[in-house]
């Protein structure tokens, strides 16, 4: 009996389990072109996430990592923000509203993929505008300088991956859509 009762509370586990699946990726599974999509993009997104939180992070609690790692974090912000032509305190600021900005930008881009997976193309959009923010506070608000030295080449490859595949996609969903085969060659494939 004490199995039965055990077995029937892992499957109402189970089933709580399923029911916000269900709710947040929908009834139906996708493609598996829709389906490597979506966990190359969740992967990549986050990646983002987790390093802008640890970002964060490090610089919230830099005077703690010193007293207890002996790292001048302070020193280490200084000097790179002398360099890009900040002061200290301005890089040091313009560095945590980055970080703050890039964790909504990036949460916002993994909520989108919701859409994605239910091969609903206003997850594009709302894709591109997150990425185009994050990339913006980059380029403009730290400054060519530090887009270019600053940002990994793993960064930015990963950027231009998140932007063509999701492109990709949006462009073979919408002929989905419309009911056209796809065809990239100007014929038929049928």
């Amino acid at each position: 009996m004490a199995r039965t009762q055990t077995s029937s509370g892992q499957r109402a586990k189970h089933g709580q389990e399923n029911w916000l699946l269900r709710m947040l990726l929908g009834e139906n599974e996708p493609d598996a072109y829709t389906k490597i999509t979506f966990y190359t993009l969740v992967t990549l997104a986050t990646l983002f996430l987790v390093w802008s939180i640890v970002g964060y992070v490090a610089l919230s609690f830099q005077h703690l990592i010193h007293l207890h790692r002996h790292v001048a974090i302070d020193t280490i912000f200084a000097e790179r923000g002398a360099k890009l032509g900040f002061s200290a305190e301005e890089f040091t600021s313009r560095l945590s509203t980055l970080f703050v900005i890039s964790i909504i930008c990036w949460l916002f881009i993994l909520s989108s993929l919701a859409l994605l997976w239910r091969k609903n193309t206003f997850y594009f959009p709302l894709l591109i505008a997150g990425v185009f923010i994050y990339v913006g506070m980059l380029f403009f608000y730290l400054g060519y300088d530090y887009f270019r030295t600053d940002t990994s080449a793993f960064d930015k490859i990963s950027l231009i991956v998140i932007f063509v595949m999701s492109t990709l996609h949006y462009f073979i969903l919408k002929k989905e859509e419309s009911g056209e085969g796809l065809s990239f060659f100007g014929e038929d494939d049928a």
